[in-house]
């Protein structure tokens, strides 16, 4: 009778294991949706530099390598672009409670406090770097417009705003990719809860897949869309995968 009630007490400590990695794992899901959305509306649109002598021409020396990045922004509505951004910074606290969620999926150690701490960090300041986007976009819409003699004042304020932008942006995702790239390895190596083919779910390899296939097609709408969400659509892709491991794995996750 004892050694029941002790593995009920064990089968019951498992399931709520399950139940709670689940549910971080879901919230992941949950953010990479809103955040797949966000990308979508903020950046999927296809480069028409014809259509923008004055950006893509006449001011391209003074705005450097942020040219293109000026001239993508006119595609967008500054309502588009507003809802481009809203998705993804109120639901970028689900991203933060999926970041412990992978780190539960790692077997405890350095390298999986070191993922947690690179994919929490750049979680955290994701948000500022996509909403830079708004801002410095909506600078550019004024320059578009703008008198002659207000260009230096505007591409002043779009330079720091795109530093800006760039800056948090580049840290961002750096870190992010660092965080995914150590669960690749802890999965290659079999020292998380995900069997090893899960690999090809990571979001590295799944995120290279889609870039690639969109870059075929520069000038399809579908693939600017898909190919502008690239990063959060392989995140998403992860994440369901993760669920689906951990429900077919079930009993097998300790409490913890």
């Amino acid at each position: 009778m004892q050694n029941q009630n002790e593995a009920s007490v064990r089968c019951g400590s498992s399931e709520i294991a399950v139940s709670r990695l689940s549910l971080l794992l879901w919230a992941g899901i949950a953010a990479a949706v809103c955040w797949t959305v966000a990308d979508m509306l903020l950046v999927g649109f296809v480069q028409t530099p014809e259509r923008y002598p004055l950006l893509s021409q006449t001011l391209a020396p003074q705005l450097g390598e942020a040219a293109d990045f000026a001239v993508l922004m006119q595609a967008g509505s500054p309502e588009r672009l507003l809802w481009g951004v809203l998705p993804a910074t109120f639901s970028a606290a689900l991203y933060l409670a999926a970041a412990f969620g992978v780190y539960r999926l790692m077997r405890p150690g350095r390298t999986a406090k070191v993922g947690f701490a690179v994919l929490f960090f750049g979680y955290a300041l994701s948000p500022l770097g996509h909403a830079g986007f708004y801002f410095t976009g909506m600078v550019a819409k004024v320059l578009l417009n703008a008198a002659p003699d207000d260009y230096p004042a505007l591409l002043a304020l779009f330079r720091h705003f795109y530093r800006m932008l760039e800056v948090h942006w580049m840290a961002s995702v750096g870190s992010i990719a660092a965080g995914w790239l150590l669960l690749l390895v802890q999965t290659l190596r079999r020292r998380t809860l995900l069997p090893r083919a899960a690999a090809w779910c990571n979001p590295l390899p799944v995120g290279t897949v889609i870039a690639v296939s969109c870059s075929l097609f520069p000038q399809s709408p579908v693939a600017a869309a898909l190919g502008g969400a690239t990063f959060n659509l392989a995140q998403l892709v992860f994440f369901v995968c993760a669920v689906a491991c951990v429900r077919r794995r079930g009993m097998g996750i300790q409490p913890g």
